[in-house]
């Protein structure tokens, strides 16, 4: 059976393979969609992405299990989705929205093919804490890259762990793949990590 992941990030890429999983990278090029609900918005890009990459919406050829997942914060306080940090801008503004409060990391996490029928679809969600930053450390972060093409302008698993004072479910989650929620959905379409 071949196992392709709907995705060219390497989070996602080096979260499988760290715990086993043997896959091909492939990217989707489904134009994401931004909606007011952020579950909502994270399980209409994952389905895109597994139907993208599947090129069928009847599923994959024969023998063939598409993963895709979709990433986003949402800061409950002002209802504003965070997508990817496209610069050293956006890192700043993002982290400026972030800073001394809690925030929510959403994914959708799709599946199709294989064992399972149609496309399997979940979400999962993680409050996360992050800690006030002074201005240097605002604009120093920035400056390292780190949080450029990342949802919400930040890699927990980075740099960015020295903000964090606390986090609420599925870390893996924040780093943008709930791993836990996704093997089970790959173990339910025929795909597993041993």
């Amino acid at each position: 059976m071949q196992f392709v992941l709907a995705s060219e990030s390497a989070r996602r890429v080096d979260l499988l393979r760290m715990v086993g999983y043997d896959f091909v990278p492939r990217k989707s090029g489904f134009p994401e969609v931004s909606l007011p609900d952020p579950t909502e918005t994270v399980v209409a890009n994952a389905r895109g992405k597994a139907l993208a990459v599947a090129g069928d919406p009847a599923g994959p050829p024969a023998g063939t299990v598409v993963l895709a997942a979709d990433t986003i914060v949402y800061v409950p306080e002002s209802r504003e989705v965070l997508g990817q940090a496209k610069g050293e801008g956006d890192v700043r503004r993002m982290l400026g929205l972030l800073e001394g409060r809690e925030h929510e990391v959403y994914s959708g996490v799709a599946v199709v093919g294989g064992e399972g029928d149609g496309v399997s679809v979940r979400s999962v969600a993680t409050r996360v804490r992050m800690r006030s930053l002074s201005e240097p450390e605002l604009l120093h972060y920035a400056r390292l890259g780190e949080g450029v093409g990342k949802a919400g302008g930040y890699a927990i698993q980075g740099t960015a762990a020295l903000f964090v004072e606390g986090i609420e479910g599925d870390y893996t989650n924040v780093v943008g793949l709930p791993l836990s929620t996704t093997s089970r959905m790959l173990e339910e379409h025929g795909v597993r990590w041993y």
